[in-house]
């Protein structure tokens, strides 16, 4: 995008706002004009200093105040911390004020709702203060080194609802009961309790609080059950002969479940995974006595067996905590609906008191969740339909979940969470720009998401709408750090570490994913692709690669991840049977066919190398390399004319890259490298020539360039500049056909002990 459109360029997004002021500073400027700017410098040096430890971005300076953002409530928080207590050590009296709410980037600046309420609850504030909002306070209450006090509910100016306010406390900070005045409204018993002294509140009004913080705040519970356990919930038995109840109430009950910070709930996808190791693939209803026993494969003690059922006119709506082992019904909860538009609010209240008979407090059940028709639709017929879509989609049924997914957006047009499945299905499989089009849709309107679907969908549109993995890693760090048990946000952080090259903290995030849930195998994928590809720990990948066919033998990767590391090994016989086993699994995993065929070419087995690169051009015709790869083949054989046909219609097909991936450097290099097996030596290297225009780090590929134009010593050069900039893709050093003109070369050999042992 040219720079001129990308600050003009509007997003939405949530955001921490703080602003910041000194108080009395016009005075300052009356009084003394010389030290007030020395104060306002010092300011601006201690808030620099912070706002860059603490990942903010100030938006704008405006006198003696200031505008910044933050992407992490904690970090908005912690950082204010260390500007009030730098403040306070060269006496500069800052007020800050924080709210935590949706916001629109425009360019270089900051609008919204939330910055107006940054701005007033900072007017609020006095000298050495830090005053945040409820929805900020909400994030950051956990935090063991962060402490907030409520202060007191007020109307702050142009914002049409109360506000409760919380002032945060750190070393050396005022008092926060000399701020609640400012916040004790009309209500002379809220003044009564706040403002008067100790010592003449009355024993009943203690024994009413502590009566309250109790009521609030108690999560005893004769089940046993922890924090951070995990349940099983049943579908929904529907007993009322309305079918518009067999799907759509499975999905709002657990969606509305597992907005708990508190309660961990198995989803469907990892439940339809269990039934698979169970041999129960033809399950299409998972009932009470299914669910307890997936909570048995699962190591879960409890289930919650939800139902519905009606007597004349009203409906009455059931949910059993069950002993998944005894099946005991250790509570149950029951609710009545006097009609069908009321069961949706009725569902969320169910949900509500399941929670507490688990043990989670009231004050967490009502502050941490949304409302159920906020979430997802206050129309059954809608949620019906998106049900459908979410199971579809959980067994890969993508274009029927299309189908559902737009059929519940025709329903309800507001159905944000249909929005926002759609456009991440859309973008993933079908098209693009479509589903750019739904997630903007969806973006507008993320407060109508739950928050952990909030956060997904934040990440998923920052890393890739606007290629921005810092913000991607962000939304999924808020996610986890209210979610910490969430294993697919997990994976996904771990995807967003390695793309970013951040390998350690990447292998660290996927065993974590891997320590909540062993069954899930995109973290050993992505482990182990770290191990070879960018670490060259071949015994880390032996182990993982058999861990990851252990728990699921039908998934081809785990064979193919260790015939790659056979390969490092030298152990091509044990290669190519762990490649064949994949392909005979997948037979369109091109990881697995290249490689095999790549094997077959070095054990000069050239007939069934060119057998299985025949068989890639079959199944998959649109297949570019494959022509580049049989030519080597030919010409190995001794086939030149053959060779010659396939290299040529490699360069025809392989033109298209220029125009699609214009900036990626290997364009130019694989073209390159097809130009020279033409004896186009000229040209081939002008055009990879391009590579290291674009990215002047690209060394290995200019490196194979070199190789495949015979200039062996300016090809160990830039292969010795690869490895030294951390290039450990020893899979690929050993399979390459272009480097066979240097692997006999002393150079070489000594680069391959130095780096790979």
């Amino acid at each position: 995008m040219p720079e001129d459109q990308r600050h003009a360029s509007t997003i939405h997004r949530l955001a921490a706002i703080m602003f910041t002021d000194i108080v009395g500073y016009t005075a300052l400027m009356g009084a003394d004009e010389e030290r007030a700017f020395c104060v306002l410098q010092k300011n601006r040096d201690i808030h620099v200093k912070f706002i860059e430890q603490y990942n903010g971005t100030l938006i704008k300076e405006m006198g003696d105040g200031m505008l910044i953002s933050f992407n992490l409530a904690s970090e908005a928080v912690r950082c204010a911390i260390e500007i009030q207590k730098a403040s306070r050590k060269h006496d500069i009296p800052l007020k800050i004020g924080i709210h935590e709410g949706e916001v629109v980037f425009q360019g270089s600046d900051v609008l919204g709702d939330s910055v107006n309420i940054a701005s007033r609850i900072q007017d609020k504030a006095g000298s050495g203060f830090i005053l945040i909002s409820e929805s900020l306070y909400r994030d950051i209450k956990n935090k063991h080194d962060i402490n907030a006090y409520f202060v007191g509910e007020g109307n702050l100016k142009n914002v049409p609802e109360a506000l409760r306010i919380y002032t945060v406390s750190y070393e050396g900070s005022p008092d926060h009961l000399t701020i609640a005045h400012n916040f004790a409204g009309k209500s002379s018993a809220h003044r009564s309790i706040i403002n008067q002294p100790f010592v003449r509140v009355s024993s009943t009004v203690l024994i009413l609080v502590v009566a309250v913080l109790f009521f609030l705040f108690y999560r005893g519970t004769s089940i046993p059950f922890a924090e951070r356990d995990w349940i099983v919930i049943s579908d929904f038995e529907n007993v009322t002969n309305e079918e518009i109840f067999n799907n759509s109430l499975n999905t709002a009950f657990a969606l509305t479940t597992s907005q708990s910070r508190y309660i961990n709930v198995i989803s469907g996808k990892r439940m339809k995974e269990t039934l698979q190791r169970m041999k129960k693939v033809d399950t299409s209803n998972v009932d009470e006595e299914i669910a307890r026993e997936i909570a048995i494969r699962e190591g879960i003690r409890i289930c919650v067996a939800p139902s519905i059922s009606k007597v004349e006119n009203q409906y009455i709506l059931t949910s059993k905590i069950l002993d998944a082992e005894s099946g005991d019904i250790l509570k149950s909860v029951v609710l009545y609906a006097d009609a069908k538009n009321k069961i949706i609010d009725k569902l969320d209240q169910l949900s509500k008191k399941t929670r507490r008979n688990l043990g989670e407090s009231r004050i967490d059940i009502y502050s941490q969740g949304k409302p159920l028709s906020k979430v997802t639709t206050s129309s059954l017929d809608a949620l019906e339909e998106f049900s459908l879509g979410i199971k579809d989609h959980t067994d890969m049924n993508f274009a029927m979940a299309r189908v559902h997914y737009e059929n519940a957006i025709k329903i309800d047009s507001n159905f944000v969470a249909a929005k926002a499945s759609l456009g991440n299905l859309l973008y993933e499989r079908f098209d693009l720009v479509e589903g750019r089009k739904w997630l903007n849709e969806a973006i507008v309107a993320i407060d109508h998401l739950t928050d952990r679907e909030k956060y997904g969908i934040l990440a998923f549109y920052a890393v890739n709408i606007e290629n921005d993995l810092e913000k991607g890693i962000q939304y999924t760090l808020s996610c986890l750090d209210k979610y910490p048990d969430d294993a697919v946000a997990r994976n996904n952080l771990g995807w967003y570490y390695q793309n970013a090259g951040f390998y350690t903290k990447a292998v660290e995030e996927y065993k974590k994913a891997i320590q909540i849930n062993p069954y899930l195998m995109l973290p050993y994928g992505g482990l182990i692709w770290i191990q070879l590809e960018h670490l060259a720990r071949l015994d880390s990948a032996m182990i993982w690669s058999k861990k990851m066919i252990k728990l699921n033998p039908e998934n081809p990767w785990g064979f193919a991840y260790l015939a790659s590391t056979f390969v490092g090994l030298d152990q091509l016989d044990s290669a190519l049977i762990n490649y064949q086993k994949s392909v005979g699994l997948n037979p369109k995993l091109l990881y697995s066919q290249y490689h095999l065929a790549h094997v077959y070419r070095i054990l000069s087995q050239y007939d069934k190398s060119m057998e299985v690169l025949q068989n890639i051009q079959t199944l998959i015709p649109t297949e570019i390399a494959v022509h580049y790869q049989k030519g080597i083949v030919y010409k190995l054989e001794g086939q030149e004319e053959l060779a010659k046909e396939c290299f040529k219609t490699y360069i025809e097909k392989a033109a298209r890259w220029e125009t699609d991936y214009p900036d990626n450097p290997g364009t130019y290099t694989s073209i390159g490298a097809g130009w020279t097996q033409l004896g186009e030596m000229e040209k081939g290297l002008e055009i990879g020539r391009k590579a290291l225009e674009l990215d002047s780090a690209f060394h290995f590929d200019y490196a194979v360039l070199l190789c495949v134009q015979g200039k062996k010593e300016e090809a160990m050069n830039h292969l010795e500049k690869a490895l030294k900039n951390g290039y450990r893709n020893i899979i690929w050093v050993k399979l390459n056909p272009n480097l066979d003109v240097i692997r006999d070369e002393p150079r070489f050999r000594d680069l391959m002990t130095e780096y790979f042992g």
